[in-house]
This record gives C-alpha cells, sequence and structure tokens, in this order.
C-alpha cells in the first residue's frame, strides 16, 4: 500500500498527541519549527516527526522511516523495519516484591519501571541500549517504536 510520506508523518504524530506541550518533547508538525539537527542526514522520502532531548547533548529522533538515538556522543541509526524487539529492563529486572517494598507508593514504583534503560533489539541481533531519564521518554518511545515498525512494515516505499 503506497501513503505520502505527510500523510505518514501526520498519522505519527496523532498517536503521540498526548505528549504534545510537554517539555523536551519538540514535534515538527509545521514549516516554523525551531529545532533542526543539521548532523543527521535524512534520505528523501523520510521527514522529522519528534525529536526528544534527553539532556546532555542526547537526544533520540523519530522519522517517519527510523529512529536516531545520541547517546555519549554516539549516533545510531535504525530503520524501522530492522526492529525486532524493544523492552525496559527496570521491568524487566524490577517485578520482586523485594524492589516494590523499597519504594513508598505504586507511582514511585511505575515510574521507576517505565525509565532508565530501555533496550531496542534489531533483527540481526545487535542490541542499543537507551537511557532514559523520565518515565515520559519511556511511554513516548514505546509507542513510537510500535507505531514506526507498523508504518513500515504496512506502506511501500518507505
Amino acid at each position: 500500500m503506497r501513503k505520502e510520506k505527510e500523510k505518514i508523518k501526520t498519522q505519527i504524530i496523532k498517536s503521540l498527541e498526548v505528549y504534545k506541550g510537554k517539555p523536551r518533547f519538540n514535534f515538527f508538525d509545521s514549516s516554523d519549527s525551531n529545532t533542526r539537527l543539521n548532523n543527521v542526514a535524512l534520505d528523501d522520502n523520510d521527514l522529522e516527526v519528534l525529536l526528544m532531548d534527553l539532556g546532555n547533548s542526547n537526544w533520540i529522533l523519530l522519522t517517519t522511516k527510523c529512529l536516531f538515538v545520541r547517546q555519549n556522543g554516539i549516533d545510531n541509526r535504525i530503520n524501522g523495519i530492522e526492529i525486532e524487539d524493544f523492552k525496559f529492563l527496570n521491568l524487566e529486572n524490577g517485578r520482586n516484591k523485594e524492589k516494590a517494598a523499597e519504594f513508598k507508593n505504586p507511582r514511585e514504583y511505575k515510574s521507576w519501571l517505565y525509565s532508565g534503560d530501555f533496550k531496542i533489539i534489531k533483527k540481526d541481533n545487535t542490541e542499543i541500549i537507551v537511557n532514559l531519564p523520565h518515565h515520559d521518554f519511556g511511554f513516548c518511545l514505546f509507542n513510537a517504536i510500535k507505531k514506526l515498525r507498523f508504518v513500515t512494515n504496512k506502506y511501500e516505499g518507505i
């Protein structure tokens, strides 16, 4: 199925609308967006969708075709069709009663589960681990990767 890249961009933005207006989430939904990354080489059929500023010069850029991750001065590009799996490492390691007892309330525990290290596994079995400082980044990245995988698998020319 074919779809224009602008319509794909709009589809992805609509699925992540809940993060609009939050600090450190910059959507590229208008031509006057003031945040541009000059050191990222996009393909002709690729458009910027969302920039998550993780702090300390670390960021995640979601496009209509792939995910760019900059962490500790290292840039990684992951095409949506290359992503095999993704998960929160705290969620994997923290599901026990002793760890849950360390937190004063369930909200703090849930916040901890969905922040910290996030693992992206590619189809060639390489892994990229991203450190997320806040659970909002975790939820947003999780939803963004789900939508990116859907879009890149469904539409031709991406």
